[in-house]
C-alpha cells in the first residue's frame, strides 16, 4: 500500500496545517493586542500562570494551619487549596514596558507561542512528506527530533519566563496586591516526557531510513 494514497494521513496532514495556522494567528494576537481591559488605562498587560502565591501574614496564620492539621486527620473528604495563580501584570507606561528586565520577560512570554508555532510547522511538514510517500528520509527524522527538544525547551520557558515576571514586578515594585509571589523552575513535566518519546521516536527513524539507504545500495 501507497502511504500517500492513505485517507488518514491526507486528514492529518490538513488537520496539522490548520494547527499550524491556528497557532501563528495566536501569535499574531498575543503580539498586535494590547491584553489588558481599556479603563485600566494600561499600555500592555499579560498573564501568567502557575505563579506561587502566599497572603502576606495575618494573624489568623496559626488559626488556619490548626484547622487544616484538624481537617488532615478527621475529615473524610481532605481539600488542600495549592497555593498557584494566575496573575495579569498591566504595565502602565512606556518606561516601564521597556524597561530591560520587562523586555526579558516579554521574550519569554512570546518564545512560549514561538516554540508551540514551530513544533507545529514541524508536524505538518512531516505529514507533507508523508503525503509524498517519503517516509523513512532524513528530514522526516530532523523533523521529529526538532519536534521532541522543542516540546523539551517548554518547561524551561515556562520557568524562565516566571522567574523574569517576578523580577519585573520586584524591579519595578509593581505588586500592589495582598500576596506575596514567587518563581519555580520546573524542568519535568508532561512536555518533558513527551518531547523524550519524540526524540526516541525520531531515533526510530534513523534507524529506518539506515536500513532503507543500506537496501538501496545493494540494489
Amino acid at each position: 500500500m501507497n502511504i500517500a494514497n492513505s485517507k488518514i494521513i491526507k486528514l492529518l496532514d490538513r488537520i496539522t496545517g490548520a494547527v499550524f495556522l491556528f497557532t501563528l494567528l495566536l501569535l499574531f494576537i498575543k503580539i498586535f493586542t494590547n491584553g489588558a481591559p481599556s479603563l485600566s488605562h494600561s499600555k500592555r498587560g499579560y498573564t501568567v500562570n502557575h505563579i506561587q502565591t502566599k497572603p502576606f501574614k495575618t494573624n489568623t496564620d496559626t488559626v488556619d494551619a490548626n484547622k487544616r492539621l484538624f481537617n488532615w486527620f478527621n475529615s473524610t473528604t481532605v481539600v488542600q487549596p495549592h497555593n498557584r495563580a494566575l496573575v495579569d501584570l498591566r504595565f502602565r507606561s512606556n518606561k516601564e514596558l521597556f524597561h530591560p528586565v520587562a523586555i526579558s520577560f516579554q521574550v519569554m512570554y512570546y518564545m512560549y507561542y514561538v516554540i508551540i508555532m514551530l513544533s507545529a510547522w514541524q508536524l505538518k511538514m512531516f505529514f507533507g512528506a508523508l503525503c509524498r510517500n517519503e517516509i523513512f528520509t532524513s528530514g522526516n527524522t530532523r523533523r521529529l527530533m526538532l519536534i521532541g527538544i522543542f516540546f523539551m525547551l517548554i518547561p524551561i520557558v515556562n520557568s524562565l519566563q516566571r522567574e523574569y515576571f517576578i523580577k519585573t514586578i520586584n524591579t519595578l515594585r509593581m505588586n500592589d496586591s495582598q500576596y506575596h509571589l514567587d518563581s519555580y523552575f520546573s524542568f519535568l513535566s508532561s512536555e518533558t516526557i513527551f518531547g523524550l518519546m519524540m526524540i526516541v521516536f525520531s531515533l526510530v527513524f534513523k534507524v529506518g531510513t539506515d536500513v532503507q539507504k543500506e537496501n538501496e545500495s545493494f540494489i
